[in-house]
């Protein structure tokens, strides 16, 4: 099969492109990170598979509408005040 076709087949199947799908899983798995734990930054960028945490703090803001700091600052204040 060609990359083209393969391309094409891989947009019909999942709405979106192969770096598209691929970018939604790291931030989901980011946002779970960011959550449940107290890593760093820059160590969750590496453990779903970026170098650089500027390029990852960027394609986590396009995709949550925040960067990660925010993120988490955000969800612990959420999460205090379940009491």
């Amino acid at each position: 099969m060609s990359t083209r076709t393969m391309l094409r087949r891989f947009g019909d199947e999942a709405g979106r492109t192969p770096l598209a799908y691929l970018q939604a899983a790291r931030v989901r798995r980011a946002r779970h990170l960011l959550e449940t734990t107290d890593r760093s930054v820059a160590g969750i960028a590496a453990d779903v598979g970026y170098r650089d945490p500027g390029t990852f703090s960027g394609i986590f803001a396009r995709h949550t509408g925040r960067r990660p700091r925010e993120y988490r600052a955000m969800f612990r204040r959420h999460d205090d005040h379940r009491g």
